[in-house]
């Protein structure tokens, strides 16, 4: 008996480290390997070796309405410009449709399923994330935000070392603007940069347009108004929706895609402000440059609108660029498949600083952008929300969307069928089957196993205690008004 007391006491401190290390809870602090040396890995890593890093995240970007995307309408000049300098990746992915979890992806490298930042949630005391291990390794921190999804208010972003989000921006607004308008965070990003810009930094600026509610100047909707939309057709939601969203009542097609192109088209005089702003304080060349999103936006082509619930192409499929200093690759088309989980990892690859092997859930792009590999992910994963809930598991020819009951699986040909209409699961159930297995796998991983998207039986463990978020009931009254007129 008091051997197999014994065997037992083992098999639970073995299971124990186990889950430990799948967890990344293990309080392990190995750095993660770096990209190999070689001619391209040297010469990038040179052209980054006292550059700054600006992250610009344009709010509800879809990558299918950019220019350099192939979208036909003029509404990316400015990055369609900048693509002709950057490396441009044709399949980058968010996590999540919606904007705090994706965030919190962006800057942790971890799926949703393991930073658990949801709704009221705060990241997990102790999570690595992109703005401290930078800040760490000497980088001036800077966070300016647009959106209170993705700042201190909500439990993203503490780690940076200056802030600059709602009331901070309001002391820069003049009469009639709106803090959260684009022109009021640039005033903050150049004067930040005036006092700063001397030092090494890191700067993550994410700002507003093209989201919702499309309160562009103008001049920006004239260029649109009354134009026919572009190869578009509604659609029906692939699992039907057990508690309707209450969401703003969208405008009338083709209005609705029309005003949000017209609101891309402000998002991207934005990027060209803050590539003016770099050039004109003579940082331009000495800062690496990425330009992305945080998620997409659906106008009813799987009966989904605006985004959060939505598991395609148009409210997961991002555009991401970036630009070396002095242009290096300019021109630069990468088509594997890439993930926001992945930026976090490409950066410290480039800028050689050590981050925790365990706990980092993406891939570092720096062997794809060398061209020493053709991809690092076989397939991208994106959750949406919803009732039920969703998860996007997607390589190039297929598309698998699971839902959260455990039931309904869609299948999508995406050569065949590249809109996604047509559910052929049960014509090739071999490829869905083995996309199931694909996710299962994927889902082991997370901190807390979405396994209830293959078991409709499945009982989900609690999530980790964290201390929620706090408001005082200024900030609610505040939050209250801003999602009022539809930002929230």
């Amino acid at each position: 008996m008091r051997r197999l007391l014994w065997v037992l006491a083992g098999l639970l401190i073995l299971a124990g480290l186990y889950l430990g290390l799948r967890h990344g809870l293990s309080g392990r602090s190995d750095p993660a390997e770096f990209t190999p040396e070689g001619p391209v890995v040297d010469a990038l890593r040179g052209s980054v070796r006292d550059a700054s890093i600006v992250l610009l995240v344009i709010d509800a970007a879809r990558a299918d309405h950019v220019g350099c995307y192939g979208y036909p309408r003029e509404t990316t000049p400015n990055i369609d410009r900048l693509a002709q300098s950057s490396v441009l990746f044709e399949w980058h992915f968010s996590q999540t449709a919606e904007t705090k979890s994706s965030t919190a992806c962006l800057l942790t490298s971890q799926y949703a399923d393991t930073n658990l930042a949801d709704g009221p949630r705060a990241l997990i005391p102790g999570t690595f994330t992109m703005e401290g291990g930078l800040g760490r390794a000497g980088f001036r921190t800077l966070l300016v935000s647009s959106n209170l999804k993705a700042c201190p208010l909500y439990g993203i972003g503490d780690d940076f070392q200056d802030s600059i989000w709602d009331r901070a921006l309001e002391g820069l607004a003049e009469e009639g603007e709106r803090a959260f308008h684009p022109t009021v965070a640039l005033r903050a990003v150049r004067q930040w940069l005036a006092d700063n810009g001397d030092s090494r930094f890191f700067a993550y600026l994410h700002f507003i347009p093209p989201h919702y509610p499309y309160d562009q100047p103008e001049a920006y909707t004239e260029l649109f108004e009354g134009l026919e939309p572009i190869d578009f057709e509604a659609g029906e939601v692939a699992f039907p929706e057990r508690v309707p969203r209450p969401i703003p009542t969208p405008p009338p097609l083709p209005d609705w895609i029309n005003l949000y192109d017209a609101n891309l088209r402000w998002a991207d005089w934005t990027v060209g402000e803050v590539e003016a702003i770099l050039g004109d304080s003579g940082l331009l060349d000495s800062t690496l440059l990425i330009v992305t999103s945080d998620h997409g936006e659906a106008f009813g082509e799987h009966g989904h609108t605006w985004h959060g619930r939505s598991p395609h192409d148009e409210a997961c499929h991002v555009p991401l660029l970036i630009r070396f200093p002095g242009g290096k690759l300019a021109g630069t088309r990468i088509e594997a498949l890439t993930e926001s989980v992945d930026l976090l990892p490409t950066l410290f690859d480039l800028v050689e600083v050590e981050y925790p092997a365990e706990g980092i859930q993406g891939r570092s792009l720096l062997p794809l952008i060398a061209g020493d590999c053709d991809s690092v992910n076989d397939y991208v994963f994106c959750r949406a929300g919803g009732s039920p809930s969703k998860y996007l598991v997607r390589d190039k020819e297929h598309a698998l969307v699971l839902a959260s009951n455990g039931e309904w699986r869609v299948l999508y040909d995406l050569a065949r069928d590249p809109g996604q209409r047509e559910n052929v699961y049960t014509k090739h159930r071999a490829v869905g089957e083995e996309m199931a297995d694909v996710f299962r796998r994927f889902a082991e991983r997370q901190r807390r196993p979405p396994v209830d998207f293959l078991d409709p039986h499945a009982v989900m463990p609690p999530l980790p205690d964290v201390p929620e978020i706090e408001m005082s009931p200024e900030d609610r009254a505040r939050v209250r008004r801003i999602a009022d007129l539809g930002y929230l």
